[in-house]
């Protein structure tokens, strides 16, 4: 029975609200004022308050607000408890803000996620991995540096107006290829060996082939003209 009783103590304590720390009031948020102040209405009178350094969420009109009153000279906006208004929360802080956890950090919205910034945007990591159904890049100058790069594409399209490529090795294997140029193609090299299992064509309304020593045609059956 004792045990009983206990337990029913416990749970009246646990039921009983906790009273109101004194100096704090009610109030309702009027309008923003300049530098970072607030006019707010506490039981009919209009206090102008800073926001807490904890409080976050930057107020807005007609939001119900914890007022304390504790330091004499100034009155704090501690906590954001409703807002009727329909509008966007706004975390606001001055200074820098680091988002530090012992773990992982999830970001997660229902529909878009921004992330803006008027100088300069760094990711850093181990690994990086990018997941999306759609992609889009748009810079007016990228600078791309890597060890290696491996990448598999469907179709691979690249429309520019210059482009130019400098390595040391050109590996390409191909089913078919085709080549259209309409002004001039050029081509330098120390050795040119081109072979074809099937069939060769050079054709051109003006075709001259040239050797400064020795050219030579080697074949079965030989025709001209």
């Amino acid at each position: 029975m004792n045990h009983r009783n206990d337990m029913k103590s416990t749970v009246a304590e646990l039921r009983t609200p906790t009273p109101t720390v004194a100096g704090e009031t009610l109030g309702i948020v009027l309008a923003i004022l300049p530098e970072d102040m607030l006019l707010v209405e506490c039981g009919g009178a209009r206090l102008p308050c800073r926001r807490a350094f904890s409080c976050l969420i930057a107020p807005e009109a007609g939001d119900r607000v914890v007022v304390n009153h504790g330091d004499r000279q100034h009155s704090y906006v501690l906590a954001i408890l409703e807002r009727t208004a329909v509008g966007n929360a706004r975390i606001r802080i001055d200074g820098d803000l680091l988002l530090e956890s012992t773990h992982s950090v999830h970001v997660r919205a229902a529909q878009q996620i921004h992330l803006h910034s008027e100088s300069e945007l760094q990711l850093r990591s181990g690994r990086l991995e990018l997941v999306a159904n759609e992609a889009e890049l748009v810079a007016e100058k990228t600078a791309f540096h890597c060890t290696e790069l491996h990448g598999r594409a469907g179709a691979l399209r690249l429309i520019g107006k210059t482009l130019e490529t400098v390595v040391e090795r050109i590996v390409q294997i191909s089913k078919t290829s085709f080549r259209t140029i309409e002004a001039v193609d050029h081509v330098r090299a120390a050795h040119i060996d081109y072979a074809a299992t099937e069939s060769a064509r050079l054709h051109g309304k003006h075709t001259l082939l040239t050797a400064e020593r020795l050219a030579k045609i080697d074949a079965q059956q030989i025709h001209l003209g």
